[in-house]
């Protein structure tokens, strides 16, 4: 019965076997005649990607991966406490301007046709005595005696024998009128200062004082 059993067993697998190569025998020789009667057809080759990557490959580029997200990560900004933060802004200071007022000493007159010394006119003037200075004018109380021509008063800068740049001043009144230069330029330094006189007619030029208005703003 063992003999007849193995013998069986041994048919069976031939017959398969056979009946397998069969098959393919018939599906390549079908094959092949269809590949030879189509002369249009293109074989399509199918490219299949093959993971050669092992788990230790797979594992290396998940590391790196991770390894540049946390490179690139921002760190968010913080999150509003809800604190109210008050800035307190100081409004600039306003500057004040300040008029003063210096009076000259002396007075006197002259009948010449060209500046004359006024004796006992003289003062020092120094402008770093005024910080914040914006302007200096001479204003002078004075008038023209007995005729109608015109009668001149101006402030003299004796440390550097110039006259006073737009201290000039004049009238055809013949009564005293106070009246006001243009603003003055004053050298830098403590400079002596006298009041002049003139006249362009024979008739005499009254200087009877004078004071100078000093603007400063700090």
């Amino acid at each position: 019965m063992k003999k007849l059993f193995w013998v069986l067993l041994i048919l069976d697998l031939v017959v398969v076997n056979g009946g397998m190569a069969f098959f393919l025998y018939k599906s390549q020789i079908t094959n092949n005649k269809s590949q030879t009667n189509s002369d249009t057809q293109i074989p399509i080759i199918q490219n299949q990607a093959v993971d050669t990557c092992g788990a230790e490959c797979r594992k290396y580029i998940e590391d790196k991966v991770n390894s540049l997200a946390v490179s690139l990560m921002v760190t968010p900004a913080p999150a509003p406490t809800g604190e109210t933060v008050i800035i307190n802004k100081t409004a600039p200071r306003q500057k004040t301007r300040t008029v003063s007022y210096v009076t000259i000493p002396g007075n006197g007159s002259s009948t010449a046709n060209d500046w004359q010394d006024l004796t006992g006119t003289d003062f020092y003037f120094d402008k770093a005595d005024y910080p914040g200075l914006v302007s200096v004018y001479f204003e002078a109380n004075m008038k023209l005696f007995n005729g109608n021509g015109m009668a001149y008063v101006r402030l003299f800068d004796v440390t550097h024998g110039i006259g006073v740049q737009g201290s000039e001043t004049n009238t055809n009144s013949q009564t005293d009128s106070l009246l006001s230069s243009g603003q003055m330029t004053f050298w830098a330094g403590k400079n002596l200062i006298r009041v002049q006189a003139k006249t362009l007619t024979a008739d005499t030029t009254i200087y009877n004082y004078g004071r100078l208005k000093i603007t400063i703003e700090n």
